[in-house]
C-alpha cells in the first residue's frame, strides 16, 4: 500500500528528529517491516516504517516511500502487526451508566459525545434515537462485561450493539483490565476484529489526549503481534512485544497470555 500522498512527516528526513517536539536524544528507533493497522481508517501499511524518538512516533510511512534517518537503531519485524496500545478511559468512571432509552436519550439531548451503558428495558433501540446518536457522532460504550450476571439483558445487548455498529454509530471500549472480555462479546455480538480494535484505540482515544492511532507526534505507544489482530480478535492478547513512550517494556498479561 502506497502512502506517499499521506506520509505522515513532521518536515524531511533529516530535520524529522527534532521537529515534533524536542530535539533529539539517542538515537531513534525504527520499526521496519511490520504490517501496521491505522485504527482510524482501518486500512493496512503493508511493509511499515515506523520511526520512534524523544517517546513519540516522528514519522510512519511505507518502506519504499519513507527515507529512513542515519544513524537509526533499526529493528526488522517482518511477519509481525502492530497497532496502537488500547486506551485506557478512567476518567469515564464519574459518567452515569445508562440502563433504558430514556436515560440514553436525556444524555445525547444533554450533549454527552462518550456514553456508556446499553437500555435493556426494551428490545429494540427506536430509530430516531439511533439516527441521533449517529448524526451527532456519539461514541457508545457498551461495557457489556457489566451484563453478565444477566444473560438475557446480556444476549439483547449484544443485539442492539450490532444494529447500532450496522446503523454506523460509533463504539467504543475502555481498553482497561477487562477489556479482553469486552472483545470478547463484542465479537459474540458479530462486530469484526477490525472494528473492535478501532473502538478500543482511535474511538475511546477522542475524549482526551493524542492517542489511539501509531502517527507522528502520537505518544509511541503499541504492540506487537504474531497473529493478525484483524483476523481473529484473540491476537490482541497475544502480545509479543509492547513500547511504551518510545521503550520497550514487559508485554501486559492479557487474557489468556
Amino acid at each position: 500500500m502506497n502512502l506517499s500522498a499521506r506520509l505522515l512527516l513532521c518536515l524531511g528526513a533529516v530535520s524529522m528528529l527534532t521537529s515534533c517536539g524536542g530535539g533529539a536524544s539517542g538515537s531513534p528507533k525504527v520499526i521496519l517491516g511490520a504490517t501496521l493497522f491505522d485504527t482510524a481508517t482501518r486500512a493496512v501499511v503493508d511493509r511499515a516504517v515506523v520511526i520512534v524518538a524523544d517517546g513519540r512516533f516522528k514519522a510512519v510511512g511505507d518502506q519504499p516511500t519513507l527515507p529512513i534517518p542515519p544513524g537509526s537503531e533499526k529493528i526488522d519485524l517482518s511477519g509481525r502487526f502492530l497497532v496502537p496500545t488500547p486506551v485506557r478511559l478512567g476518567n469515564m468512571s464519574y459518567d452515569p451508566r445508562f440502563r433504558t432509552q430514556a436515560q440514553l436519550r436525556a444524555l445525547v439531548e444533554a450533549g454527552r459525545k462518550m456514553v456508556k451503558g446499553m437500555p435493556v428495558d426494551e428490545a429494540r433501540i427506536s430509530p430516531d434515537l439511533v439516527e441521533a446518536l449517529r448524526t451527532r457522532g456519539v461514541i457508545v460504550f457498551p461495557t457489556l462485561i457489566l451484563l453478565e450476571t444477566e444473560p438475557h439483558h446480556l444476549q439483547q445487548a449484544k443485539e442492539q450493539v450490532k444494529a447500532l455498529f450496522d446503523a454506523g454509530v460509533k463504539l467504543g471500549v475502555d481498553g482497561g483490565g477487562s477489556a479482553h472480555r469486552e472483545w470478547k462479546f463484542l465479537s459474540e455480538a458479530g462486530l469484526p476484529a477490525a472494528a473492535i480494535i478501532q473502538a478500543s484505540t482511535w474511538h475511546a482515544a477522542q475524549g482526551g489526549a493524542r492517542r489511539g492511532r501509531i502517527e507522528a507526534g502520537a505518544p509511541a505507544n503499541l504492540y506487537v503481534m504474531k497473529c493478525d489482530p484483524r483476523e481473529d480478535i484473540a491476537c490482541l492478547v497475544k502480545i509479543e512485544r509492547a513500547m511504551r513512550d518510545g521503550e520497550w517494556v514487559q508485554p501486559p498479561a492479557l487474557g489468556e497470555n
